[in-house]
């Protein structure tokens, strides 16, 4: 098992492409995300995790989001990544209470994350937000058996094979 603070968490892009067939935006699924607090909300909650995680070489404030199904990336911060963005096949809807709930086409594929020196990949929907460079949601939690506690502010990646 792998287990690194939230503060020393990294990320880089990610390798690999189609999410399949599991309600993906390539899946032909509508997915939905629920809008989450402010950051300032986020940062002194004791429910979530954030960190500054390198990003394709960048570092970048990321929220570990339980209730997000996909992982994001800013539109301020993705032309730090250094890669092309693509178009989704089928575009996710989004849930946002207070405001027009907005449509996420646009993909960055293979993007690199990096946590206490194992690499793991994602593919970052572009979304407009100014309060996390990155969100990582349950499609890359759940493959790389992400524990997190919320307690002591840590990720663990509990992947068979790991030390």
């Amino acid at each position: 098992m792998i287990t690194a603070p939230a503060a020393t968490l990294s990320a880089q892009p990610a390798r690999g492409g189609g999410w399949g067939d599991r309600g993906h935006p390539r899946g032909g699924g509508h997915a939905r995300y629920y809008a989450l607090p402010a950051r300032t909300e986020v940062i002194a909650s004791d429910s979530v995790i954030t960190g500054i995680v390198p990003v394709c070489h960048r570092d970048a404030s990321v929220l570990f989001d339980l209730g997000s199904t996909y992982p994001y990336v800013s539109s301020y911060f993705a032309p730090y990544l250094g890669i092309s963005r693509d178009s989704l096949s089928s575009p996710v809807y989004m849930s946002i209470p207070v405001r027009d709930s907005p449509i996420v086409d646009r993909v960055y594929q293979s993007c690199l994350i990096t946590l206490s020196g194992y690499d793991t990949q994602a593919d970052l929907l572009l979304l407009n937000m100014v309060d996390f460079n990155v969100i990582l949601g349950m499609d890359w939690l759940s493959p790389h058996y992400a524990i997190l506690d919320c307690h002591a502010k840590t990720v663990t990646l509990a992947m068979p094979g790991l030390p």
